[in-house]
């Protein structure tokens, strides 16, 4: 069990202390003063060091020289002292966490969509450090691991280019996952596990049976002792975990599952039936097997009865194979396998469509207040975060995003050039003729410049090879995607 680090020690504090840091989203207000006041005084050494070694020893003064050796000194210094004051502050937190009366506080945002409600945990040191170490637990005890969007969807596109055979495709999701998951089916797995350690088990308890019971708003689903809380780190993972759970009893009891892929609560299904009458099964068997299924586990799913809600697909059809799934729409003309086409979904075009406008109205509004170089400035790179691709913060090394990064299944060049026909229809729009912070007689040499530098921009240069870059500090980019919202 200590494996684990299932014990909310200051090891444990320390780890997830480490992990947070390293991505850089440690922030402050979970931190000592004291700790604060030394990394600070740290950071500043740091800096006059790098200043004097920036020079050549040639250059640098008799005074510089011993005043390295001497910053080095206090340096290390600080870092003990640094380590003290941490290792302080998380025992702290440690013996807080580890007390009976230590529990999760709950709020519920309905802002952003009243029908689901996100709750967010308190502010203190000690929710946010067992928050941490509960999903590290949880995570590395389940061995949860979250299939990728482009993993599901490169498995998919090949499957479909090379299976020969007569094939089913079911497409559905949960209805209101998150809020229908029973308490008493999910504990019934947390509690069976005599590896995860009782803290954990009394803080997940306290968090969802209790905490959440209380707050939970309850605006889909009525019943009680269902749902866990959506915003809320871990039951991410328990979401997910408890789906997975369902995904093996569907491998086990359903005859001819090809390929099953569920991103979060969307799933997937490629069955080859067995022709044999003895053996045939329909698709709407299959339908009907999914729901008793789910229904046995205290879900529902959505079914063709349920208008755009559900796709079913029969390959013996005389008809074209035409659905969407997680940003794209997957198109095969009348059985013709070598016709199939990975386009934009109408939503995510238009999601891309709608950013262009906004960039542009932003703009618009940004020039009388903040000044046509400001403006300028923030349009320009809001369009190259759409039109080329960027490093992703806070990831794994090398992880990138963008048009072709988040696209890169893409066939339907065409998508291409209807946003580049979106993005040049926007500057043809451009009118600086009645900014007033601009003087009339510089208006019109000033909008014809911007207008042949926006005219550089393409989501196709973008999206081919060798795929444009742009550098964009992280603060900047938080501005830009704020902007879209």
């Amino acid at each position: 069990m200590l494996q684990y680090g299932f014990s909310y020690n200051y090891d444990s504090l320390n780890d997830a202390f480490n992990a947070v840091n390293r991505k850089g989203k440690m922030q402050k207000k979970y931190l000592s003063p004291e700790y604060l006041d030394k990394a600070q005084e740290y950071r500043e050494m740091r800096k006059e060091l790098n200043e004097i070694l920036r020079k050549k020893k040639a250059e640098r003064t008799e005074e510089e020289t011993s005043r390295i050796d001497y910053l080095k000194k206090q340096m290390n210094e600080n870092a003990r002292e640094q380590k003290t004051l941490l290792q302080e502050h998380l025992s702290s937190v440690s013996s807080k966490i580890l007390s009976s009366s230590f529990r999760f506080n709950l709020t519920p945002d309905a802002s952003g969509d009243p029908l689901k409600p996100v709750y967010s945990i308190g502010t203190t040191a000690e929710e946010f450090f067992a928050m941490q170490v509960l999903c590290r637990n949880v995570k590395k005890l389940f061995k949860i691991s979250m299939s990728s969007r482009d993993e599901i969807l490169s498995q998919l596109k090949m499957l479909l280019r090379e299976d020969k055979s007569r094939y089913y495709i079911i497409r559905t999701d949960v209805c209101h996952c998150f809020e229908s998951i029973p308490h008493d089916k999910l504990f019934e797995y947390l509690e069976g596990n005599n590896l995860l350690d009782v803290k954990s088990k009394s803080l997940l308890r306290g968090l969802i049976r209790k905490e959440f019971e209380d707050k939970n708003l309850r605006p889909l689903v009525k019943t009680p002792q269902t749902g866990i809380p959506r915003g809320c780190a871990v039951c991410s993972l328990l979401s997910e975990f408890y789906l997975s759970k369902i995904d093996e009893k569907i491998k086990s009891e359903l005859p001819g599952i090809l390929f099953l892929g569920r991103y979060v609560d969307d799933m997937v299904l490629v069955i080859h039936p067995d022709v044999r009458d003895i053996y045939y099964k329909s698709i709407d068997w299959y339908i009907d097997k999914l729901t008793c299924i789910y229904s046995q586990m205290g879900l529902g799913i959505h079914t063709p009865s349920d208008s755009g809600k559900c796709y079913t697909y029969d390959s013996a059809d005389a008809v074209d194979l035409d659905f969407n799934l997680l940003g794209y729409n997957i198109h095969i003309d009348n059985g013709n396998r070598d016709s199939l086409i990975f386009s934009l979904s109408f939503d995510k075009l238009k999601k891309i469509t709608d950013r262009i406008d906004k960039s542009f109205s932003t703009f618009d509004k940004m020039i009388d207040t903040a000044g046509f170089d400001v403006s300028a400035h923030y349009l320009f790179d809001a369009l190259h975060v759409l039109t080329s691709n960027i490093n992703l913060y806070n990831a794994k090394k090398g992880v990138k995003v963008g048009i072709f990064y988040s696209n890169q299944l893409l066939d339907n060049k065409s998508n291409l050039s209807y946003l580049d026909g979106q993005l040049k229809r926007n500057i043809g729009r451009l009118d600086l003729s009645t900014k007033t912070s601009i003087a009339i007689e510089d208006r019109g040499v000033i909008e014809n410049r911007l207008k042949r530098k926006l005219a550089l921009l393409s989501f196709r240069e973008g999206f081919d090879y060798p795929h444009k870059r742009y550098k964009v500090k992280k603060q900047r980019l938080q501005t830009i995607k704020s902007s879209w919202a």
